[in-house]
C-alpha cells in the first residue's frame, strides 16, 4: 500500500496552539521497525508539525488525533515528550498520550502478537545491582546473587520506580480493545511452537506490567530479575518490555499529566531463545512475528484511542480549549 500525501510540516504558532484530543507515540518509523506506517496509513491527515526537540514531524489527523515517533530508548523518549510538553504551540492538558508499538514477553506468558494494555510500568534501569559475596572477584566464589536480597531503598534510590497507570484510563481502554479482531499469522504461529512453554494459541489482548530498559537483555537468567523486580514492586507477572515507556512516563508525570498515559504494546518476540536457538538468533526475532506485532498494536490502538476520546472517562473534554 503506498503511503498516503501527507501535509507541509510547519513550525508550532504560539498563538493558536493545536490541542488534540489524542497523541499516539511510536518509538520507530523506518523498516523494518516501522510502528508509525498503519497509524498513517489508515488516517486523513490534515497538518504537521515540526516541534523543536523532535526527531520526526507531529502528524494530525482530521480525526484530532496526533502522531509522531519518539525515537528508541528512554532518553529519546523523554526528550520528545518533553519537547511536545513544553512547546507553546502545542497544549496537552486536555490530551489522552499512548504509546503504541511492539515489546518483547515471556514465552511463558502469551502468544506471539498478543496485544498488552500496561497497567504498571517498571523502570529495569533504576536499581542496585550489587554482588554481595566476600570475594566477589572469584569466579568460583559462592554467595548470593542480585535476587536474593530484597530492593533497597538508598539515597540513589529514594522510591521506587514503578508508575502505576490510572484504573479508569486503564479500563476505558480494555473495554475498548475487546471486540478488535487480532491479525494471526501461521509462520508466527510456527515460530511460536519452537519454544515448549508457550501456550498454543493465537494473539490475545492482555492485561499487565510493562518492563522498561534502556539495555538490551536477553535470555532466561535476565528474565529471572526482570521477574524479581516485578515481584518485589508487587506487580508481577511482567507481559511485555520495551524501551520508552517509563521516560514517557516520568515526563508527563513531571507535567502533572501522567494521569492521561497509557501503555498499548503487541508481542513481537520471546525475551529468551527457543532451544533450537542461540541467543543472538533469537533477538533478531522473526519477521513474521515482527509484521504480526506491529499490525497488532496499530489495530489495537486505534480502538482504544477511540474509546479514551469517546468516553473520556477522565472528563478531560470539559476542560478543552479544543
Amino acid at each position: 500500500m503506498s503511503e498516503p500525501s501527507r501535509p507541509e510540516p510547519r513550525a508550532p504558532d504560539p498563538t493558536a496552539p493545536v490541542s488534540p484530543a489524542a497523541l499516539v507515540l511510536t518509538a520507530a518509523c523506518e523498516a523494518p521497525l516501522d510502528e508509525r506506517r498503519p497509524w498513517l496509513e489508515r488516517a486523513t491527515l490534515v497538518d504537521a508539525l515540526l516541534v523543536p526537540g523532535t526527531d520526526t514531524p507531529v502528524y494530525l489527523t482530521e480525526d484530532d488525533v496526533a502522531i509522531t515517533t519518539t525515537g528508541i530508548g528512554k532518553s529519546d523518549a523523554a526528550t520528545t515528550t518533553t519537547a511536545l510538553l513544553a512547546t507553546p504551540g502545542v497544549d496537552l492538558e486536555s490530551t489522552y498520550v499512548v504509546s503504541s508499538g511492539i515489546a518483547g514477553s515471556s514465552p511463558e506468558t502469551t502468544a506471539l502478537g498478543s496485544v498488552a494494555i500496561a497497567d504498571a510500568v517498571v523502570d529495569w534501569d533504576r536499581k542496585h545491582r550489587w554482588d554481595h559475596r566476600p570475594d566477589s572477584s572469584s569466579a568460583d566464589a559462592a554467595g548470593e546473587t542480585s535476587t536474593d536480597r530484597p530492593i533497597d531503598l538508598l539515597a540513589y534510590r529514594p522510591r521506587d520506580y514503578v508508575h502505576r497507570l490510572e484504573e479508569s484510563v486503564v479500563e476505558c481502554a480494555l473495554e475498548a480493545a475487546r471486540d478488535v479482531a487480532l491479525e494471526k499469522d501461521e509462520d508466527a504461529r510456527a515460530y511460536q511452537r519452537t519454544y515448549p512453554d508457550v501456550p498454543d494459541a493465537g494473539p490475545t489482548i492482555e492485561r499487565g506490567t510493562t518492563v522498561c530498559g534502556d539495555e538490551f537483555w536477553h535470555g532466561t537468567r535476565y528474565a529471572r530479575e526482570v521477574e524479581w523486580l516485578c515481584a518485589e514492586y508487587e506487580v508481577e507477572p511482567y507481559v511485555t518490555t520495551q524501551m520508552e515507556d517509563a521516560a514517557t512516563a516520568r515526563a508527563l508525570e513531571r507535567f502533572g499529566l501522567r494521569e492521561q498515559y497509557l501503555s498499548v504494546r503487541s508481542v513481537a518476540n520471546y525475551d529468551r531463545p527457543a532451544p533450537s536457538q542461540s541467543v543472538a538468533e533469537s533477538f533478531d526475532g522473526n519477521p513474521a512475528s515482527l509484521t504480526l506485532g506491529i499490525t497488532n498494536a496499530a489495530r489495537v490502538g486505534e480502538a482504544v484511542v477511540e474509546g479514551l476520546v469517546t468516553v473520556d472517562p477522565l472528563g478531560l473534554e470539559a476542560t478543552s480549549s479544543r
